[in-house]
């Protein structure tokens, strides 16, 4: 099988097992806008897209499965990797792919050792950076204004935090500030700008 056609099964499953658990907007919110930013870091520092893109398809696959986000890093790349073998893929692409979703999380401080890591956990963070005003109005409904304020500014600071690679950077600064001051958090945005 064919590389487009082996990401083209990915997609598949992975859209199929957000509907049959009830949360398109995982998929549609997130998933393909990290596939978009991934895709686009993979072109700009000629990674290996293949890897790129089914670790961007797969990063959350365990919690799409389970909402169970406290270990999905761990147990999704455990999935990715039985998931992958029955593509004849070679056993040191999945190897990647697994070492990307095991180390996207930005709460987790992993070390990410190749590029195609930093892009999938630089393309999880853009994305949590664009929509932070989407997890804003989530958190309000769950707890107090402060509360959510202050949760939301913490996990900006991580998705900050998050974006080692320079063009990933580049592209969220501006949304970065701009969420930063919302929430009135500039002094965390001016110590982590640079």
């Amino acid at each position: 099988m064919e590389e487009k056609e082996i990401i083209g099964e990915v997609h598949d499953y992975v859209k199929k097992s957000s509907v049959v658990f009830g949360d398109m907007d995982v998929f549609n919110k997130h998933v393909l806008n990290v596939v978009k930013h991934a895709k686009n870091l993979s072109d700009y520092y000629k990674a290996d897209s293949f890897v790129v893109q089914l670790a961007a398809y797969l990063h959350d696959i365990h919690y799409i499965l389970t909402k169970d986000h406290s270990v999905h890093e761990i147990e999704g790349s455990k999935f990715a990797r039985s998931f992958l073998e029955q593509f004849n893929i070679p056993k040191d692409k999945i190897d990647l792919v697994c070492d990307c979703i095991l180390n996207h999380r930005g709460s987790k401080n992993s070390v990410r050792n190749t590029m195609e890591e930093k892009i999938i956990a630089c393309a999880d963070a853009m994305d949590h950076i664009s929509r932070v005003y989407e997890f804003y109005d989530l958190r309000c409904k769950k707890t107090s204004i402060e509360k959510a304020k202050k949760w939301v500014a913490g996990k900006l600071y991580r998705g900050w935090n998050k974006l080692e690679m320079p063009k990933a950077r580049e592209l969220m600064k501006e949304k970065y500030f701009s969420a930063m001051q919302f929430f009135d958090e500039e002094e965390i945005y001016s110590k982590n700008l640079s």
